[in-house]
């Protein structure tokens, strides 16, 4: 009869009878409870024999040693990955029950690679970039509406100065001057000369918005 008993942890030992029986077929359980009792009864036990030296790497499922008795030979698998480390029982000695076989060492654990830069980081940063943009745009766009505040400004103090002159020819000096100011204040800020979504038609539009409404208060005073 061959039963297969898998073992694992830091130490090798004899199995009792007990694990051996539900390594067995249930069919021999009576007849190798029977036979069991007999080699437990016997001062020369089990005897055994190694397909493995000390130092050896164990891989899951492998034999590591055999024990032997009259009609039985019992496999000791290893069930994960180790080393025999150290070797208790010389081969072709008598063991009984419990008695310790081998020291086993486990594997060192590999060291875990770096974990990569978290998503996080890359998002952080783009934010960042893109906040710094706006920034730019933003300084920009408040030269841009300083510049315009000036021009305005300078437009209604020279129709003041026309208006108060009272010379016949102010008038259509100033509407010369103002049709001017109108087509190039629209050419330069009107929104519609710029597709829809485009970054620099919004700008136009907030601008254009801001103005339009200054320069047609100009036109009817």
């Amino acid at each position: 009869m061959r039963l297969r008993c898998t073992f694992r942890g830091a130490v090798l030992t004899v199995p009792n009878a007990e694990r051996l029986l539900k390594s067995g077929p249930s069919a021999t359980r009576r007849r190798l409870r029977r036979r069991l009792a007999t080699i437990a009864g016997q001062d020369a036990g089990w005897s055994l024999h190694w397909l493995k030296q000390a130092g050896d790497e164990l891989r899951p499922n492998e034999i590591v040693a055999l024990l032997q008795a009259p009609d039985i030979v019992v496999e000791l698998v290893c069930a994960q990955r180790a080393f025999l480390e150290e070797v208790l029982v010389s081969g072709g000695a008598c063991a009984k029950a419990g008695a310790r076989l081998a020291a086993i060492r486990k594997p060192a654990k590999e060291a875990s690679p770096m974990p990569a830069a978290a998503p996080a980081n890359d998002l952080l940063l783009k934010l960042t970039s893109r906040h710094r943009q706006d920034i730019e745009l933003i300084k920009r766009l408040q030269s841009e509406l300083s510049e315009q505040h000036i021009l305005v400004a300078q437009l209604r103090h020279e129709i003041a100065m026309l208006q108060d002159s009272g010379e016949p020819s102010a008038p259509r000096a100033g509407d010369r001057k103002f049709r001017r100011l109108k087509r190039e204040f629209s050419r330069h800020f009107h929104p519609d000369s710029r597709p829809p979504g485009d970054a620099e038609r919004e700008r136009r539009e907030r601008v254009f918005q801001e103005f339009w409404p200054i320069v047609e208060e100009i036109e009817r005073s």
